[in-house]
């Protein structure tokens, strides 16, 4: 009885763990999810884009809706794990009955709970790991921004370009490293996660790029006074976005006219114009904004600027 006693305790300690962590389980993650530098993780999406801008919009909403559909099946089976874990437990109390009633104990229920356990943990984790995280904000952000502008289109033009959420930084990301004196690497990554094109009603061709720009330093080892080594983690330094727009300005309709309101070293919104030209019909512009996430309204309100530099002729 004593043997059987250890064992019950030791059984215990693993059904209550077992118990809290389908608990856990069985509720979908939600918004929790974070990655090393505590930063949000949304579900990586690319999205190649070369059509009229509400079949776009109609492939995006498609899409968004099967993923969510998706999910939903797998939430049905989510307390399927749960149940497996009880008939364990059904299992391992045959023998503990018999154990009381003073009979030798076989412990072969014991055995088919414990094997019940683990097949409740191997699903209950495939089903946590197959969870859809949440779609950025910038997915819908996107469907606005080309909502908004497809009045602006020529009559059966298309958008060309893409939509990159994979991630701002990805190893293929990385636009180059630098090293300080105490050889510390530090990589900079390039995320150019928006790129569209367009040839407008008026003639003009938009060209839109957004890029986030990261910092990020790489893990090293560290020696104390005491001459031990530690290992230091990565570490996030900071991100911020770039909008690059260029107008091929059609010259029947436009010409080009300077501005104090759009001009050289002036903010935009969220952005500051940190390059500007004009040369050969063709406006070029390099914005820059501090901020880690910029919105669309913010891009479509810079947008909207842009094209104050442009003046009518006369009909």
């Amino acid at each position: 009885m004593e043997g059987l006693g250890c064992i019950l305790v030791i059984t215990g300690i693993i059904v209550i763990s077992f118990f809290f962590y389908l608990l856990n389980t069985a509720r979908k993650k939600g918004n929790q999810d974070t990655n090393q530098f505590g930063k949000k993780e949304y579900a990586p999406v690319f999205i190649s884009i070369a059509d009229k801008p509400d079949a776009i919009i109609r492939g995006m909403n498609k899409f968004a809706a099967e993923s969510r559909k998706t999910e939903t099946v797998g939430d049905k089976w989510r307390w399927i794990p749960m149940m497996i874990f009880f008939a364990g437990i059904g299992l391992a109390l045959v023998d503990v009955f018999i154990g009381l009633l003073g009979f030798s104990v076989s412990y072969v229920f014991l055995s088919g709970g414990f094997l019940l356990w683990i097949a409740a943990f191997v699903m209950a984790r495939s089903l946590r790991l197959s969870d859809l995280l949440d779609f950025s904000p910038r997915y819908s952000g996107v469907k606005e921004i080309l909502h908004t502008l497809r009045d602006d289109l020529k009559p059966g033009a298309p958008f060309l370009g893409h939509i990159d959420l994979t991630g701002s930084m990805l190893t293929t990301k990385v636009a180059r490293e630098t090293q300080d004196t105490r050889k510390r690497t530090t990589k900079l990554f390039n995320d150019p996660w928006l790129s569209l094109k367009a040839k407008l009603y008026d003639g003009n061709v938009l060209r839109v790029t957004a890029i986030q720009k990261t910092k990020k330093r790489d893990s090293y080892w560290k020696r104390s006074i005491s001459g031990k080594s530690k290992l230091k983690p990565e570490k996030f330094k900071g991100s911020q976005q770039e909008l690059k727009v260029r107008i091929v300005v059609n010259p029947e309709v436009y010409t080009i006219k300077h501005n104090n309101t759009f001009s050289l070293n002036k903010d935009v919104g969220k952005y500051h114009i940190h390059q500007l030209s004009i040369d050969g019909g063709i406006i070029n512009i390099l914005a820059v904004s501090p901020f880690e996430e910029i919105g669309q309204k913010d891009i479509l309100v810079f947008l909207k600027s842009a094209y104050s530099l442009l003046e009518r002729k006369a009909a």
